[in-house]
């Protein structure tokens, strides 16, 4: 009996080094990483971390340039959002929104919005601005933004988008 509790034992704490040896050298950055999708990029520091403008697209309505969206994203937390900026106040709620999508090669992986858990909302009547939740934006992983301005009846007037980055 004492010879298969020692087997046990043994056997138990070379199962513990073994895990604790694998935890320790597997690859835990994509676990972390993807655990930043959906998330606030200002509540997570992210936006202050080694902040990027990967690009600005402006937005003309009739000649006239009425603002901006951009895809925004962090060097150092490796993700990427939304940002939708008018420089006049919106007439209207649910006025502008603006989305990521996220890709791995050609396949979408997922999008967020300003509307989605992590951003700050539709554009509504009196604001100016919005942003998105983040999404985890590190090769092989790219995004891009797309912004939408709809009309007082909710049909999508204008849209703008940026390239993937």
């Amino acid at each position: 009996m004492g010879k298969k509790i020692s087997k046990v034992v043994s056997v138990g704490v070379l199962f513990t080094v073994f895990l604790s040896l694998f935890l320790t050298f597997a690859p835990t950055e994509k676990v972390y990483a993807l655990s930043y999708d959906g998330t606030n990029p200002y509540s997570t520091g992210c936006a202050y971390k080694s902040p990027i403008t990967y690009e600005t697209e402006y937005i003309y309505v009739a000649g006239v340039k009425i603002g901006y969206v951009q895809l925004k994203g962090s060097a150092y937390c490796h993700t990427a959002w939304g940002y939708l900026k008018f420089y006049s106040a919106a007439p209207y709620n649910y006025y502008a929104n603006v989305w990521v999508d996220s890709y791995n090669g050609t396949t979408k992986r997922k999008y967020v919005s300003c509307a989605s858990s992590g951003g700050n909302g539709w554009i509504m009547k009196g604001q100016t601005s919005c942003y998105t939740a983040q999404l985890w934006d590190k090769d092989p992983y790219n995004a891009l933004a797309k912004a939408g301005i709809y009309s007082s009846s909710g049909a999508l007037v204008f849209s703008a988008n940026t390239r993937r980055y």
